[in-house]
């Protein structure tokens, strides 16, 4: 019999993602897993029988938050990913429907963070809570200063993103993980873009709880 194949989701608030863990590294997914674990935070079905971080068993980080059980489990997942690979003080930087931006400490405790806006978040908020202004698609803006309507708005967005990430890395130490799908527009700001980092770091977790070691 073969090694047992394990399948990972990060069940996000508009797609799951999905891949296999073969017990050193992620791969892509064919097939059926024999057993199925997760992050989730959106509302997609996962498989009867998967096991979810935070309920079934614990991140590799501590979770000091002052109110732990409303910490989403993907901010956890990936803070344990990164915690993994920088065995030391980290930050995650989570691009996708919102902005999150979460740090660990030495000790390997998250320690809190902060949730904004997405850039499509943000240009659909725009567009649906005025009467002129349209929707657009958030890109890389070389100038604050739009020349049409269009033009400026993707400037505030993307002048409001840069600023934010700025502004808030600034006030901490550590290795800096960029991931979620608008984490390539800034990459220059992160020292490792990692895409699944909520997968690999819902599948080590799940790996030192499952691991004779930690009983």
């Amino acid at each position: 019999m073969g090694p047992m194949r394990i399948g990972v989701l990060d069940v996000g608030n508009t797609r799951t993602k999905r891949a296999l863990w073969d017990g050193r590294r992620l791969r892509p997914l064919s097939g059926k897993g024999d057993r199925w674990i997760g992050a989730r935070v959106g509302k997609g079905a996962v498989p009867r029988g998967t096991l979810l971080l935070g309920r079934d068993f614990p991140p590799l980080v501590r979770n000091r938050a002052q109110q732990p059980g409303t910490v989403g489990a993907d901010r956890l997942a990936q803070a344990s990913a990164a915690w993994a690979r920088a065995k030391g003080p980290c930050v995650v930087v989570s691009m996708g429907t919102a902005i999150t931006i979460d740090a660990v400490n030495g000790k390997g405790e998250f320690i809190g963070g902060l949730i904004a806006p997405g850039l499509r978040l943000m240009a659909r908020a725009l567009h649906e809570h005025t009467a002129l202004l349209p929707e657009v698609t958030p890109v890389r803006a070389r100038s604050p200063l739009g020349r049409h309507t269009r033009e400026a708005i993707k400037a505030g967005i993307w002048f409001a993103a840069e600023g934010l990430l700025h502004a808030a890395l600034a006030r901490h130490t550590g290795r800096v993980f960029g991931t979620g799908g608008d984490a390539p527009l800034f990459r220059d700001l992160f020292d490792l873009l990692v895409p699944d980092l909520a997968l690999e770091g819902t599948a080590l977790s799940y790996m030192k709880h499952s691991s004779p070691s930690s009983h």
